[in-house]
């Protein structure tokens, strides 16, 4: 297919944005086919599933691309001068998965899709439906967290395979499921509380904020519509964030305001809303 591309001048990084997209219209999902990832993604036997749209979109394309940035202000500080930075979702999305590429010759993602170490194939690094139709993830891939993972499950570790027999890890995965069933995600919380079996439960995006950790943290934060949000992260000591509490904006509401800042005057702008070609919302926004 063909590509094309669009720059966009920033006078004040000196650098320029060269974003690039297909002439056929493209889903997020097919960025992923693209590089590879998707193919990996999903349980054994079963067809491959879409990440949400947080690889390619957010961490591929958006993420990667504000590292690009960062990158050519560091070494303006240098040079003083400015640069192309060439932000593809593809290759955005590709490096963001390296660390897979790379661990197919360590042997820890060498088998098919569902069946490695990381994606679900180790009983030991999965989710667990518990009696009451909650789940639990457990990650018990270090032998002292594992060990105490099959303690707290009543498994004497001398009557089961090696922690790391591929062969062995369907029939290991079948008892997991069994004895997670057996009890709710209370009983079983009570049971791993102060151990080191990496045995949390999965929380829904309703219950994050009541959790302790997050509670003590402050990792979710609610705006002036009470609707909840996370905080922005990485914290910085001395200048962290100040996250916007206001509601989200309705769509149209600054479209005036954006536009009288890159210099539109009222008369084009009034053109442009009569012509259908930008849309402003009634009432909040005024020229």
């Amino acid at each position: 297919s063909k590509y094309y591309k669009e720059t966009l001048k920033n006078p004040f990084a000196t650098t320029q944005l060269c974003f690039y997209y297909s002439s056929r219209f493209s889903l997020k999902s097919l960025f992923n086919v693209h590089t590879g990832l998707l193919s990996q993604l999903g349980r054994s036997g079963e067809k491959p599933y879409a990440p949400l749209n947080l690889v390619a979109d957010f961490a591929g394309g958006s993420l990667t691309c504000a590292l690009g940035i960062i990158l050519a202000l560091l070494e303006r500080t240098k040079s003083g001068k400015g640069q192309i930075i060439d932000a593809s979702m593809v290759e955005g999305a590709a490096f963001t998965g390296s660390f897979l590429w790379k661990s197919r010759k360590l042997g820890l993602w060498s088998r098919p899709r569902g069946e490695n170490l990381l994606d679900s194939g180790a009983p030991f690094y999965d989710t667990y439906k518990t009696l009451d139709g909650k789940y639990l993830a457990v990650g018990a891939i270090e032998t002292e967290f594992y060990n105490q993972l099959l303690k707290g499950l009543e498994l004497d570790a001398g009557e089961l395979p090696p922690q790391m027999s591929f062969s062995d890890w369907p029939e290991l995965k079948q008892l997991f499921t069994e004895r997670f069933a057996s009890k709710t995600q209370a009983d079983w919380l009570m049971i791993f509380d102060g151990t080191d079996a990496c045995v949390t439960p999965v929380l829904s995006l309703d219950q994050v904020s009541s959790h302790p950790h997050n509670r003590e943290r402050g990792s979710f934060m609610k705006d002036s519509s009470g609707e909840e949000f996370p905080r922005p992260a990485p914290v910085l000591s001395r200048t962290p964030a100040e996250p916007c509490l206001a509601s989200d904006p309705a769509v149209g509401e600054h479209t005036v305001e954006v536009l009288l800042d890159y210099g539109y005057t009222s008369a084009e702008i009034d053109e442009m809303l009569a012509a259908g070609v930008v849309q402003c919302s009634a009432g909040k926004a005024k020229l």
